[in-house]
């Protein structure tokens, strides 16, 4: 009589089913991103508001457990989440206020500093290539129009700015256009961040069941480590972006470099991106000073260097230290890996998505080599 495995056919039948589904994924790709785009689009509210309340979850969680420890769950609960949004709501405002009005005088500056830039560079170019016949043969081989050169590069910024409006009023349309979707996706980040306790027991409940208990705890533990890694990545890395944009601000403002609160600004946000954010932001303001004064930029660059070793060796190691337990080539990985893939979200979700998947790996090859040394006959 011939015995049937009930679980190898189901095994057999299983990845019969996943094949074809994968052969025709690829056979029409097309159709499958079409597909995909239209169900992201509906699902995008809800996405949003996932993301927000995942992120919104580390400081309410701080508040109702600080701030708000006597009184009723419900009450408690309540005031946090309000707390959390005005404060979210606040800083938003003060960064928009701060950064605007500093981002248009550096634009100001630069229209009227470019020309004075362009003569002190040609002024230059001439007495090297007087003390140097063989620099100045080369310049005289590059032709170079000065005056030509400021004509376009005045004519650029205008068109810039002409466009910079004009893509800002797409832009505002795009977000009227959008803001029934981000309304829904606020209030479903509310409503998540308020009932998060029973929505993880209906999760609980549906993967118990569907799916074995086995594969219920691998799946809730996987949850549980993207949990714990993403809030302790997302309190150290803005901990850590404040403490570095006052440090720039403080010595800037001291050392008296121009644009202070504007570089202090775009170091807090980019530094939110492991290793290459606060380089960006260095050399957008290394820009802004070489325009008005190249040995000003000098000396930014020398200090953005003793800050950065300053950030890098005694704050990063107590503010965020080992808390995403990734080793720093995986950090860079997933930073260039995420960037390529998804832009600067990329950048911010691959480092503690990488670390998740760093560590999944390590208990897997833990429990692999654990069992094999278990066995007999193995050293």
């Amino acid at each position: 009589m011939l015995i049937v495995d009930k679980a190898l056919m189901k095994r057999i039948l299983s990845l019969m089913v996943i094949g074809i589904v994968l052969y025709w994924a690829l056979t029409n790709h097309i159709t499958v991103l079409i597909l995909s785009r239209r169900i992201f689009s509906v699902l995008s509210p809800l996405i949003a508001g996932g993301a927000i309340a995942f992120i919104l979850n580390v400081p309410m969680r701080s508040l109702e457990r600080r701030v708000f420890r006597r009184g009723k769950p419900g009450i408690r609960r309540s005031l946090s989440i309000i707390l959390t949004y005005l404060l979210v709501v606040l800083v938003l405002s003060l960064v928009l206020l701060i950064v605007i009005p500093e981002l248009v005088s550096a634009i100001e500056i630069l229209g009227t500093s470019i020309p004075t830039f362009l003569d002190s560079l040609r002024v230059y170019g001439d007495s090297l290539a007087e003390r140097y016949p063989d620099i100045g043969f080369w310049l005289s081989e590059l032709d170079i129009s000065w005056n030509t050169m400021k004509t376009d590069v005045l004519d650029f910024l205008k068109k810039s700015s002409s466009t910079l409006v004009g893509s800002t009023v797409g832009l505002a349309t795009s977000l009227v256009n959008g803001v029934v979707n981000f309304i829904l996706g606020l209030v479903f980040s509310v409503y998540m961040l308020a009932r998060k306790e029973h929505l993880t027991r209906q999760i609980k409940r549906l993967l118990s069941a569907y799916i074995s208990e086995e594969r219920v705890g691998r799946i809730l533990h996987a949850g549980a480590l993207v949990n714990s890694t993403f809030s302790r990545f997302v309190a150290g890395a803005c901990t850590e972006a404040v403490i570095l944009g006052l440090m720039f601000l403080v010595t800037m403002l001291v050392f008296r470099f121009p644009y202070a609160v504007l570089v202090a600004a775009l170091v807090s946000v980019s530094a939110l991106i492991p290793i290459v954010g606060a380089f960006l932001a260095a050399l957008v303001g290394m820009l802004l000073m070489l325009v008005s004064d190249p040995m000003q930029a000098v000396w930014f660059l020398v200090l953005f260097l003793v800050l950065q070793q300053i950030e890098g060796n005694l704050i990063y190691p107590r503010v965020v230290g080992d808390s995403i337990g990734l080793p720093a080539l995986w950090v860079l990985a997933a930073v260039m890996i995420g960037g390529s893939l998804f832009g600067v979200l990329g950048m911010l979700a691959g480092v503690p998505f990488a670390a998740v998947i760093y560590v999944l790996i390590r208990e897997s090859v833990t429990q692999r080599l654990a069992k094999r040394d278990a066995q007999p006959g193995t050293s």
